[in-house]
């Protein structure tokens, strides 16, 4: 505690000294210092998968953004996009790859196909713009993470209010794509940052290592506690944020198991909420997940039992005795049905197993139960990712330690993307047609109020 006042002590004594000098930028809030890290490069591209029917080659284009760099270059919904660059474009995954080798403000050509004739329309790459977050005032900034690589962070500071704010630090799920906001109207972090926003609640969200603006070796290959350590410098950032006060960090599935860390060792945290997370061994919740979703697929019988029994061998040969995957298609020819996107080489679900293998090894249980401040554990009802009884039993983990430290929530009809859906079955076969529930931000805003770590 006195440590995160010297650290806020510090950065007020830095920003007063630095004034108008340098690259500092007037804001409503005073004057902040530019951040360094380039801002990734904007096409605006919204593209099929594969191309129409009866067309040999071209993806079609579905939308394009206003600002990016293909509706500046002229293109439109309904072109067919045949290369960038001069780099042919086979399917949407290689369009990533090709974006994050370019520079802003680089020359950019893009090779279409439109009303039967190739034309090239000549752009240049354009950095994309901060987002818009209603009642906050969005700041890009990264921190370094083992004095090595930076890693974007978007700091969203009310706009109304008085500071320092009180602060959440958002720790990401399993998924491997960027945390900066999607432009569907139904994405519930939106709801979340601008419902907290128009509280008076400042927002922190770090971008993973190689993913977005953020320099490092794709998170994709890093394990658990390279991606902690990305989160434990974030949390060391808002301690020395003149504008924000206390901090509660929120932590959603892979985020939550992260959470106990930041509640013991991070400085200045006050409080933790989680949402649709688990305490149990890594197997046993794989294991137990897999079964769920092949029932909710429409398997059953003894096409089930093999399915279920085929990856419960997977898992434990993985996490619990270290075997790549490649080398169990090895010894288990037969399992040779289960290699795909899913598992392959030395990954699993789009991540490195060194990365389960150190989930497996934790004691997350004995964590929560050390924990000493306010546990708010969420859950929806229609999680099929951790079933709700997962997230019941670390609230009553803690509260045997703790008499009254810990809430639990149920959210009704809600799944673990924090969507509301129509049934179970709807929110896994059919997760787009989930919308936004008001439940998981009143939910958060009333355990604030009641734990006093925000006025009411």
């Amino acid at each position: 505690m006195k440590a995160a006042r010297r650290a806020r002590s510090r950065a007020r004594g830095a920003r007063r000294r630095r004034g108008s000098r340098g690259r500092a930028v007037a804001s409503w809030f005073g004057m902040y210092q530019d951040d360094a890290l380039p801002r990734r490069p904007f096409l605006g591209l919204e593209l099929r998968a594969r191309p129409a029917e009866g067309v040999s080659e071209g993806l079609p284009v579905v939308r394009v953004a206003e600002g990016g760099a293909a509706a500046l270059a002229g293109v439109r919904a309904g072109d067919r996009l045949l290369s960038l660059g001069g780099a042919t474009v086979s399917e949407p995954r290689a369009l990533v790859a090709l974006v994050r080798g370019l520079v802003p403000g680089a020359p950019l050509h893009f090779e279409i196909v439109r009303d039967g004739a190739r034309v090239t329309l000549p752009g240049k790459a354009t950095p994309l713009p901060v987002e818009h977050i209603a009642g906050a005032e969005v700041r890009l900034g990264h921190v370094t993470v083992r004095g090595s690589w930076r890693q974007r962070t978007l700091l969203a500071i009310p706009t109304s209010g008085k500071p320092p704010f009180p602060g959440i630090l958002f720790l990401s799920g399993l998924g491997t794509g960027s945390c900066e906001l999607s432009q569907d109207p139904e994405d519930p972090m939106r709801q979340l940052l601008e419902g907290l926003a128009a509280a008076g609640i400042a927002t922190m969200r770090v971008e993973r290592s190689g993913v977005g603006d953020s320099e490092g070796p794709p998170c994709q290959t890093l394990g658990f506690f390279d991606e902690l350590q990305g989160y434990y410098d974030a949390n060391l950032a808002l301690c020395h944020e003149p504008l924000v006060g206390d901090q509660v960090v929120f932590g959603h599935g892979l985020g939550g198991m992260m959470a106990p860390f930041l509640a013991g060792r991070g400085l200045n945290v006050r409080g933790v909420a989680v949402f649709g997370t688990t305490s149990h061994k890594w197997v046993d919740c794989m294991v137990r997940a897999t079964r769920q979703q092949r029932v909710l697929a429409g398997m059953e019988g003894e096409e089930l039992e093999t399915y279920v029994a085929a990856w419960s061998e997977m898992y434990t040969s993985v996490c619990r005795e270290g075997i790549f995957p490649r080398d169990v298609f090895a010894r288990r020819p037969e399992f040779a049905w289960l290699e795909g996107t899913s598992c392959h080489g030395e990954t699993m679900f789009g991540r490195h197993v060194s990365l389960f293998q150190e989930i497996e090894r934790l004691e997350l249980s004995a964590l929560w139960r050390m924990t000493n401040v306010p546990v708010l554990v969420l859950h929806g009802s229609y999680d099929w990712a951790a079933a709700p009884d997962e997230g019941r039993m670390i609230a009553d983990e803690i509260a045997a330690a703790s008499p009254g430290r810990s809430r639990f929530v149920l959210l009704d009809k809600v799944a673990h993307d924090m969507r509301r859906h129509e049934s179970l079955a709807q929110s896994f076969r059919n997760p787009r047609a989930g919308v936004r529930d008001e439940g998981l931000l009143r939910a958060v805003l009333e355990w604030l109020a009641h734990e006093g770590l925000v006025s009411t």
